[in-house]
């Protein structure tokens, strides 16, 4: 019997932007502002991206709008190493040819925010501001080595079972409301409407592998993979924000923001292309099959919206004879410095599995294949726990009321199980380093900032426990799956986000 279909992860998206989330897909960092200060940005909350980030923080704002774009530039290599590490082209197979990186665009991660002052104690505030996702993935369908003969040819790449292509669309538009309720004492809440559409894809098993003579090592198809893509999308994930800000002395505030979000839940297409891969390459004319044909959205896929904690402490210094305003919170007039140190909590153990699943009935045939789509094609995420995190950050002051400069960190401990590694999600030990600046040309507040992000590289010897979808009923231990792991290897990622922005009080 043969079959193939669709099982990837659904990782970095398109068009994300201002996120502080411990979440493993997220990097932290609210806006032009939060990525200069290293994501520790909570206790401070002084734009109009406290909409989302801290809706107490609208409190004491003038009303006033915010724009802003970061720029995520992310690399991600994965070298191949035991069970299926070399192509079925007979005898014992051929090596890939090592460390394979993909090929993926900068990413675009715009955010839109406005505060409108009602009195002095009350604010409004809309954002629209997707999570900081690390951008969007692209992976070479083939990559350049040599068969059996030492002709050079383009072999099918040892990533396609992992992750062809992970893109999509991801908006959170937020509408909230700060009030002080006594002097020092703010508290806010926002309604979360998120929506998203993904398109991701790999590689299936449409045969069972054969087994090398020599070693009994399983061996990489080479002409009977299929490629399989999805399209998906949810259009309503509601949620919810809250915040509390409370300044118990002048010199100290103290934030606190809460948010959860229901899981994207979506339907859509499955797109399957038999005989994708050649000896030489990508076939010309591979066999396409939809499970549109039946006149439904037959893919559904889910993805859960971690839970994420974040508690701040701010420690600023008040310029010296300048009173500051007690309706009105202007760091860049009014202190000298100020340093946040900020706690934060994401639940990663909701990333247990990406569910992807299929009807019995109708059945989706797989065209070229003569086989079907089986109902579960779930793809096993396993991540170690939930995250604690650290960041620290500040701004000096430069010239009172024009110019500041600030900087930041944020480290968070691993949390990959090593046998789980995916090319869309690592969660891995992360640090971050971030620089930027502000400067005030009369009511526009001008700002940029740069951060670097280091995952520690994360090496399973070659022993992968994620089986890809396979074709073969009889496949043991699980049948419809790979009788090996497909991600054994070696994982390393790193990323770099430049990010401008700018705001305008009236």
């Amino acid at each position: 019997m043969r079959f193939a279909r669709g099982s990837m992860v659904a990782g970095a998206l398109c068009f994300a932007s201002a996120a502080q989330a411990t979440d493993v897909q997220q990097f932290p960092g609210q806006g032009t502002q939060g990525l200069g200060r290293g994501g520790a940005w909570v206790a401070r909350a002084t734009g109009p991206l406290a909409t989302y980030y801290n809706p107490a923080g609208l409190a004491g704002q003038l009303t006033g709008v915010t724009a802003d774009v970061a720029l995520a530039i992310t690399n991600t290599c994965f070298e191949r190493a035991g069970q299926g590490s070399r192509l079925d082209f007979g005898g014992d197979g051929v090596p890939y040819p090592g460390e394979v990186c993909d090929d993926s665009p900068v990413q675009p991660l715009p955010s839109l925010g406005g505060v409108l002052r009602v009195t002095e104690r009350l604010g409004l505030g809309l954002m629209v501001a997707p999570p900081t996702l690390y951008g969007a993935r692209s992976f070479p369908d083939t990559v350049a080595g040599k068969n059996a003969i030492g002709i050079d040819v383009q072999l099918p790449a040892p990533t396609r079972y992992l992750l062809l292509e992970s893109k999509g669309i991801v908006l959170n538009t937020t509408l909230g409301a700060g009030f002080e309720l006594m002097d020092d004492v703010r508290v806010g809440a926002g309604f979360v409407w998120g929506l998203a559409s993904y398109t991701l894809a790999n590689a299936n098993q449409s045969v069972a592998p054969r087994v090398a003579a020599s070693d009994g090592l399983y061996l990489d198809p080479v002409t009977s993979d299929v490629r399989a893509q999805i399209d998906v999308s949810d259009l309503f994930m509601p949620g919810f924000v809250v915040g509390v800000l409370v300044s118990p002395h002048p010199m100290l505030d103290v934030g606190l923001r809460v948010k959860a979000q229901e899981a994207f839940d979506g339907r859509g297409d499955l797109e399957t292309r038999a005989n994708y891969w050649s000896p030489n390459g990508v076939s010309k004319d591979p066999v396409v099959g939809s499970s549109s044909e039946s006149g439904e959205d037959l893919a559904h896929f889910r993805l859960p919206n971690p839970l994420e904690v974040q508690v701040g402490v701010r420690f600023h210094l008040p310029r010296e004879g300048t009173a500051a305003k007690d309706d009105e919170r202007d760091p860049l007039e009014d202190d000298v410095f100020d340093v946040e140190i900020d706690l934060s909590y994401a639940r990663n153990s909701a990333y247990d599995a990406a569910r992807l699943r299929f009807p019995e009935s109708p059945i989706i045939l797989v065209k070229g294949t003569g086989g079907r789509v089986p109902q579960n094609g779930d793809v096993p995420l396993r991540m170690r726990g939930d995250t604690l995190g650290l960041r620290v950050g500040g701004d000096v002051t430069v010239i009172p009321g024009t110019l500041a400069l600030r900087a930041g960190g944020w480290y968070e401990p691993d949390v990959q199980r090593p046998e789980s590694i995916q090319l869309s999600m690592l969660g891995s030990r992360r640090i971050g380093v971030a620089l930027g600046g502000q400067y005030r040309l009369g009511p526009v507040d001008l700002e940029a900032a740069a951060m670097h992000v280091m995952f520690a590289d994360v090496d399973n010897a070659g022993r992968g426990r994620t089986r890809v979808v396979s074709g073969d009923a009889t496949t043991q231990p699980t049948p419809f799956r790979s009788p090996y792991g497909i991600n054994g290897g070696r994982i390393s990622q790193s990323s770099t986000i430049v990010s401008l922005g700018g705001t305008m009080r009236f």
